[in-house]
């Protein structure tokens, strides 16, 4: 092949066809179902029906919670709970399939795949186990079966961002909280023994007695449900002091640390929505970025085209092509002009366009007037003073 040749064939070949071809033909044979199955994984009808099935299992495992409903219609709640797990199955193979290795880096697909792991388990166990042994997995495989509708989570955006800034919390701040509340509870009920359950007599041994009975009493004086019935016991053995100690531990363990625990959680929500509000208009920018490139492309494409076809032509270059078709134009050829100007957005800059024409023509006008004005006046002064007037 000679030089030309060699040149022509690089100018009119295009290296992004060639690179589709060669890994459509070589390197993936099923690139246009694999590209089909990730159109179909990313839309919003499959995304919707993925949801409305969650809803639906969800509520079929309501209604067998009601035993007479459970007996009546067990052959039918087994063969829903079949069609939910069969659609889990293709979505998971689906996914697995547009993404193979993509799919593990999200926490929400792991969760999927655990609960859809559970669910196998549970059908294994039923079919091919059996004894009194295997009475209580299967109990609480079926239990964990209500995991299926926290699967909602992965498909609204929304409860995403709730669930991060909670796990968030709770990893990088919760515990640091906890620790403080657990060693203030441990510092009272201590204190809580030695005051109140130390003594043989006149003594709440019940509540107090120990350091296990003392923390779970201060547990509910946190949560600040019962506690008027400990205070209440308190006051009827005489014990002296006890009301200004509860005060003092539900303000601490309660108002003060609930309301860091809330602080920290609202904190992070707000970074959380500020990070999903960032991400959303990066997302947008990329999709304009996207449409900008395709049309970009596409017009070069076209470019490509029609010098293809004028390199084909009589023609030499485009400039030629344009002389020639100059020299074809009179000043007497008709020209419809039917729908040439009907668009709004012109219209309505043409109006504006010739509302300033007035405008300007109008103060031109004024201008010319008061120049107009002042040299009559200059002349018929020069005048006065010429001939004494």
């Amino acid at each position: 092949m000679s030089s030309s040749e060699e040149s022509q064939y690089s100018d009119n070949d295009d290296p992004v066809i060639d690179d589709e071809v060669y890994e459509q033909t070589c390197i993936r044979p099923d690139l246009k179902f694999h590209k089909f199955v990730v159109k179909v994984t990313e839309s919003g009808i499959f995304n919707a029906f993925i949801m409305v099935t969650i809803l639906l299992n969800a509520l079929v495992m309501a209604v067998e919670t009601d035993s007479v409903l459970k007996i009546k219609y067990r052959t039918v709640f087994i063969v829903t709970d079949e069609i939910f797990l069969a659609i889990y199955t293709l979505e998971f193979i689906l996914k697995i399939y547009a993404e193979p290795i993509r799919y593990f880096y999200s926490s929400y697909n792991l969760f999927d795949l655990f609960v859809l792991v559970i669910s196998y388990m549970q059908v294994i166990l039923v079919n091919v186990m059996s004894g009194s042994t295997n009475l209580s997995a299967l109990r609480i495989l079926r239990a964990l079966r209500t995991l299926r509708t926290l699967r909602t989570v992965s498909f609204v955006k929304g409860l995403q961002v709730l669930v991060t800034a909670l796990l968030d919390t709770i990893r990088n701040s919760v515990l640091n909280v906890v620790l403080l509340l657990f060693l203030l509870m441990f510092l009272f009920s201590i204190m809580g023994y030695y005051f109140f359950g130390y003594k043989e007599l006149q003594s709440d041994k019940e509540n107090w007695g120990h350091l296990g009975s003392a923390m779970l009493t201060l547990f509910s004086y946190v949560t600040v449900d019962g506690w008027t019935d400990f205070q209440g016991r308190l006051d009827a053995l005489g014990m002296a002091g006890s009301r200004f100690y509860t005060i003092l531990f539900i303000f601490l363990g309660h108002f003060v640390f609930t309301n860091v625990f809330i602080a920290l959680i609202i904190m992070n929500i707000h970074e959380a929505t500020e990070t999903y509000r960032d991400e959303q208009i990066k997302e947008r920018e990329q999709i304009i970025q996207k449409k900008k490139e395709y049309m970009i492309h596409r017009q070069h494409n076209e470019v490509r085209l029609m010098l293809e076809k004028q390199n084909k032509g009589q023609f030499k270059n485009f400039n030629e092509m344009v002389l020639e078709f100059q020299k074809t134009l009179r000043h007497d050829d008709f020209l419809v002009s039917v729908d040439l100007a009907t668009n709004l957005t012109w219209l309505e800059t043409y109006i504006t366009t010739l509302d300033h024409q007035d405008n300007s023509m109008y103060c031109l006008q004024q201008l010319h007037f008061e120049m107009v004005n002042l040299l009559s006046s200059i002349h018929e002064k020069t005048l006065k003073e010429r001939y004494g007037i």
